[in-house]
């Protein structure tokens, strides 16, 4: 015990005098305060002016040259992922998901032949093997919304597939075309799956889907009555039930002339023999019945 107090205090003592040497030395103090007071002054301005001027620089080249800053960004990708090797094209595991109507050999096939798609060599119109995948999968997939591809080091590719989910059959130019909600087309092949779809049709059509297709979703059993929804003069829509029934929608206030008719549908008989629901104007109602019925009002 007495040894080690002895080791304890003579390091003690060394600690000591070695803090008491730093403290004391003129030198030493001299060398710290030139740091603190010039020399981190001076660093911290330096560093505060050279990242100033890199973004500048940065606007300029975004503003007046961004063809610099592409070729900038092409020698980078090239330069991290060709020489660090991280564009090998041989996994030993390929995780794929999302897909539904894809078949997942035609995604594998995509993967097989992305050495075409891909320069190794060459920096320029360089784009890394993800980039070159994600394009490649959209290009020759029409199905494919978005695709997210990552690499799971060291040779594990994952590819997450999000597929267009049709809303509606568009027919334009003796033609027809699948469409999302948001307008996007999508090959056409006749099946029982799209049978009940709702036909669109007039110029644009498509492009305005979203709105039609957000009324639908108020009431879905009036909504499953319709046949087709027709784009007026690139600004309205008419719509025709499956039972002959043509409403006519106003170029604004959609969602309440919807209401209006979802009321009118609710009543008990009210539909009967009707041809045309009209409800362009705001404040009016127009409705006209079949002949049929017409000549039995007049008999009354």
């Amino acid at each position: 015990m007495r040894v080690t107090d002895n080791l304890n205090l003579m390091k003690n003592i060394a600690q000591e005098q070695i803090k008491k040497f730093f403290l004391t030395n003129q030198f030493l103090r001299k060398t710290r305060n030139f740091f603190h007071q010039v020399f981190f002054p001076i660093l911290l301005k330096g560093s505060l002016l050279l990242i100033t001027i890199l973004v500048l620089i940065f606007v300029m080249l975004k503003i007046f040259k961004p063809i610099y800053l592409e070729k900038i960004y092409q020698k980078s990708s090239f330069y991290f992922f060709h020489y660090l090797n991280l564009d090998n094209h041989e996994f030993d595991e390929i995780n794929i998901s999302g897909n539904k109507r894809i078949a997942k050999e035609e995604i594998l096939n995509i993967v097989s032949q992305s050495k075409k798609y891909i320069t190794q060599d060459k920096v320029g119109d360089y784009q890394p093997l993800i980039q070159n995948l994600i394009e490649e999968i959209k290009k020759q997939l029409p199905w494919v919304d978005k695709a997210v591809v990552t690499r799971s080091m060291p040779n594990v590719l994952n590819i997450s597939i999000t597929e267009y989910e049709p809303f509606a059959i568009w027919q334009n130019d003796g033609k027809k075309y699948l469409t999302d909600k948001d307008g996007n087309l999508i090959p056409f092949e006749e099946s029982e799956e799209f049978s009940h779809m709702v036909i669109l049709s007039g110029k644009n059509a498509n492009m305005h889907a979203k709105a039609i297709f957000n009324i639908f979703a108020v009431d879905p059993n009036l909504s499953s009555n319709v046949y087709s929804a027709t784009w007026v003069s690139d600004r309205r829509w008419d719509i025709r039930f499956e039972n002959g029934l043509l409403i006519k929608l106003p170029e604004s206030n959609i969602s309440e002339a919807w209401q209006r008719l979802i009321k009118i549908h609710n009543m008990p008989g009210s539909i009967i023999g009707l041809k045309i629901i009209d409800l362009r104007l705001s404040d009016k109602i127009y409705l006209e019945y079949d002949d049929s019925v017409m000549k039995e009002v007049r008999e009354l």
